[in-house]
């Protein structure tokens, strides 16, 4: 580019700021937008990948049931492809809180040494002493979790002390934690209270006071390589585990079989002493001198053996010594007896019952030798990891969409835009070609232009998107995502991208804009463009529409459809504006309406009760106690699992709800089908949920896989499926269960309708009567769920807000162009009379008719991309409302209204200052 061009194309730049701004402003929105969001699904990939190497999250969990000690720890260690080993405790244990009961998991601290799972400090500090600890808080959390505070721990049972597990029940709180081991909120499966744990704290080992570890965390060589969550990781894992799991069963197993062996030698030697003594016993002294004298004779053959014997200290000398140390004691019995009288029968008549007492112990002992089994989990064994991915891919699919409406919009901004520039510069055109220079030099100047405009808006737009949109975006996510600070690098490959995807697109727009003006001769350049010739529109045609239109309607009609490019380009400006409105408050009203739709139209009880039972026959005890109390107008008793579902892909956590009169269920959860007809439950079906019928590929009539915690699966047939939007149940009928899993379910729970008129007092009776673990409201519950949707109001505000700059950019740059390519004949209206507010009403009438067409057109589009949005951001546990709430049509007419009359309002300080002298004046 010659130097004078270039001079003029600075200038030109600082002319038409305004202009230049608009294509600026509309590229980095677009750029902002599309890396912003394409980039939070590796933006949370690698903040997960990052936290997972800095804590050294385990690759395997291993677990016997009969615990786990330092050789079985030494085992794998020493096996191939081992990095790291560590060894844990744990321990499931009830907590009172505020009226309120919740299943907290214990655990030990991770040794430093071990660099395993090692948990992020939050805020506070780690224990350092016994009697302290720190906690995880998330949204099951008590809401004691509060750094000072002391929390006092009970048994999960009666029958056993925690005393024997820990040194102490009483905690106070020095930090609060996270665990890379719980990436979202799903816990260990428990059989402790209602079968789900609420949160989990750590205390220092040495608080542990059991002689077995409870889990062996391993790390295994070369898996830094793989994304941790793809399927080369996961067949890494299950090829390098092999050496590793062979160790760990051989070393308890050689462990439990010695553990076994040594109760039965203790059992059959404590059986051969009774038998000896009670045969002796009941001899008579004659008898008890003869066999002294055949014992001692026999005793005199070995010992002289013995001490023939050239070598005492091999395998044979050690069985013979045995054996005359076993014959001294028979003599040195026998005699006692034959001598010591009645008092030494007596004497050997408490061993005899010692012998008895020791029998029925080693009995005891051997029956308490649980059956040996083994049990493994890497990190896919928790839904809550693979679903990470999954919700994070679901984020990535958005991003293909909706820049789509900015990077489309950019571009015809800015062939707008140049257009207008370029015909307004045909004169300088004509006199650059006429001086000599050629299209390429003269088109540099408005790629120039257009380049400089495109580079600075997508830089400016990709590092502030990249910071901005995944923060915002993954807030959404802490929902069901236990990751504190989502990591936003600068990532300069999108950087380039969008500035190439924009220089594309404006290149593009400014050679079709110019490649009808540089194909003229200079001389027709240099005289004014003529204008386009008159014709008529479609509605004239009309005739008893056309002519009841006034005159300035019919010019304003005429105006519009003849500057057809800006007309169509400011309906799709509103249209995507409006669009966006819609699905950001859409979205807002499908997310939040989880909690009506939930806890209002589903869950028709009022609280929840758990009861201290640890039998069926004691259960129904309680039961009838928990009636007894006048506010309870109904209730219902069942026992609630947590299980696992499959089909015939993935597995899901459930609630597997078993009442023990069927009867009444649909009393207490509303069982409503998807074609909204009433069902009830039978013996030979059961009941699921819809969203786990979808995530399962399950329908009625099909068979699903169930694994209750620590029971055997089985398969049964789904009978119906009802609605529901948060979890997944199914609901099973007593008699089923039993056929399908071979054993009655503890019913420990009751759903209860009450009369609400002194809940405080209710509450405080049920807390400090023993025979109730708790009792949780549902009303607590929903509030809870309500509060942890409220990081989705920033998805809206996000929304909102880039539809609102949309619309301003795109209205105020096409509104700016209509007001410069149509000055004289603004001016020459002011000429003729025309006020300033008439002025303006001239041009806001035709901005007018294209937002209203815009937002008729947006409230359809709006539609079609919110039910886009919801399937897609739709995660695995809930269930969106998927249907439009009318007053996100409202707001999304309202605000549209308002970004275009703030438009119009700008516009008119503009026309204001048309010079009616000067733009008169012939061009020529």
């Amino acid at each position: 580019m010659k130097k004078a061009l270039f001079t003029d194309t600075l200038r030109e730049i600082k002319r038409s700021v305004g202009r230049y701004i608009s294509i600026l402003a509309i590229i980095a929105l677009g750029c902002g937008f599309f890396s912003g969001v394409k980039a939070t699904m590796p933006d949370m990939i690698d903040t997960a990948d990052e936290m997972f190497d800095r804590q050294h999250l385990m690759d395997l969990k291993l677990v016997s049931t009969v615990g786990i000690r330092s050789e079985d720890v030494n085992a794998v260690r020493n096996s191939e492809n081992v990095e790291s080993v560590a060894a844990g405790y744990s321990k499931d244990v009830l907590y009172y809180f505020n009226d309120q009961n919740c299943v907290l998991k214990v655990m030990s601290v991770p040794k430093s040494s071990s660099g395993m799972n090692e948990p992020m400090l939050i805020e506070g500090r780690m224990p350092e002493k016994s009697g302290e600890c720190v906690v995880e808080v998330i949204m099951r959390s008590p809401d004691t979790f509060v750094i000072g505070n002391s929390i006092t721990l009970t048994s999960p049972s009666r029958d056993e002390q925690l005393s024997d597990t820990l040194a102490t029940d009483t905690y106070t709180i020095v930090g609060i934690v996270s665990s890379p081991l719980y990436i979202g909120f799903q816990r260990d499966p428990t059989n402790v209270g209602n079968g789900e744990i609420n949160s989990f704290i750590m205390i220092p080992e040495e608080d542990f006071v059991t002689e077995y570890y409870t889990e062996l965390y391993v790390r295994f060589d070369g898996l830094d390589k793989y994304d941790p969550f793809s399927e080369e990781y996961s067949d890494a894992v299950a090829e390098l585990k092999r050496p590793a799991v062979e160790a760990f069963h051989n070393s308890v197993q050689k462990r439990y079989d010695k553990l076994k062996t040594d109760a039965e030698n203790k059992l059959s030697s404590a059986e051969q002493q009774l038998m000896s003594l009670e045969s002796v016993l009941t001899m008579s002294k004659a008898d008890l001198e003869s066999i002294y004298s055949a014992a001692s004779a026999e005793y005199e053959v070995g010992k002289a053996t013995y001490d023939a014997m050239p070598d005492k200290d091999n395998a044979a000398g050690f069985l013979a010594r045995a054996k005359l140390t076993q014959a001294e004691q028979q003599l040195s019995m026998l005699n006692d007896l034959i001598n010591g009288g009645d008092e030494a029968r007596a004497k050997y008549k408490a061993k005899y019952d010692q012998s008895k007492a020791d029998i029925e112990s080693g009995r005891q002992q051997l029956e308490n030798i649980v059956s040996l089994a083994f049990y493994e989990s890497d990190r896919f064994s928790f839904d809550d990891y693979a679903a990470f991915k999954g919700d994070a891919e679901k984020v990535d699919a958005i991003a293909k969409v909706f820049p789509a409406f900015f990077l489309l919009i950019a571009a015809l901004v800015t062939l707008t835009t140049m257009t207008r520039m370029i015909d307004e510069q045909r004169t300088q055109i004509g006199t650059f070609k006429a001086l000599g220079y050629s299209a390429g030099q003269i088109v540099s100047k408005y790629l120039f232009y257009a380049f400089s405009a495109s580079v600075v808006g997508s830089v400016a737009g990709t590092i502030a998107g990249l910071q901005i949109f995944p923060s915002i975006i993954f807030d959404s996510y802490k929902l069901l995502y236990n990751i504190p600070v989502l990591n936003t690098p600068f990532r300069p490959l999108y950087m380039i991208g969008c500035m190439l995807a924009s220089l594309l697109c404006t290149g593009a727009a400014v050679l079709y804009a110019s490649m009808m003006t540089l194909r003229a001769q200079p001389s027709e350049l240099m005289r004014p463009k003529p204008p386009a010739s008159g014709r008529r529109v479609l509605l004239e045609r009309a005739g008893f529409i056309w002519k009841r239109l006034s005159f300035l309607m019919k010019v304003t009609i005429r105006n519009l459809l003849r500057y057809k490019k800006r007309f169509f380009m400011t309906v799709f400006g509103v249209a995507g504006c409006t669009a966006l409105i819609i699905t950001g408050f859409g979205l807002k009203h499908s997310i939040s309406s989880i909690v009506d739709n939930q806890f209002g139209d589903v869950l028709l009880y009022d609280a929840t009760v758990l009861l201290n039972a640890d039998d069926n026959e004691e259960s129904a005890q309680l039961f009838d106690g928990l009636n007894s109390f006048n506010e309870i107008t109904s209730s219902m008793l069942f026992a609630g699992l947590s299980a696992n579902a499959s089909g015939d892909g993935p597995t899901q956590s459930v609630n597997l709800i078993v009442p023990k009169q069927p009867e009444l269920l649909d009393s207490f959860i509303n069982l409503q089908t998807l074609s909204d007809t009433e069902t009830t439950l039978s013996d030979d079906s059961v009941i699921i949920t819809e969203k786990l019928s979808m995530v399962l590929g399950l329908s009625e009539g099909d068979t699903i896989r169930l694994t209750p915690v620590d029971g055997a699966s089985a398969e049964v047939r789904i009978g119906a499926v009802v609605k529901n939007y948060a979890m997944h149940y199914i609901y099973i009928s007593p008699s089923y269960y039993e056929s399908s899993f071979g054993s009655e379910p503890l019913y420990k729970s009751a759903h209860i309708f009450i009369n609400r008129n002194d809940d405080e007092g209710f509450t405080k009776r049920i807390v400090s009567d023993e025979r109730f673990l708790g009792i949780r409201y549902k009303d607590a519950i929903s509030k809870n769920f309500l509060e942890s949707v409220k990081s989705l109001d920033s998805i809206t505000l996000l929304l909102i807000v880039c539809a609102g700059m949309l619309a301003v950019i795109v209205l105020y740059d096409l509104a700016n162009i209509n007001i410069t390519e149509r000055v004289r004949e603004l001016a020459t209206i002011k000429v003729l009379g025309f006020f300033d507010s008439e002025t303006s009403a001239y041009i806001y009438r035709e901005n007018i008719i294209s937002t209203v067409t815009g937002i008729f057109l947006g409230l359809g589009l709006g539609r079609l991309l919110h039910y886009f949005v919801v399937i897609t951001s739709e995660v695995d546990v809930v269930l969106f409302d998927r249907s439009m709430i009318w007053w996100a049509d409202v707001f999304g007419i309202l605000l549209t209204i308002g970004f275009a009359a703030s438009v119009n309002i700008v516009l008119h300080f503009k026309l204001k200052k048309i010079d009616m002298v000067e733009s008169l004046k012939s061009i020529e």
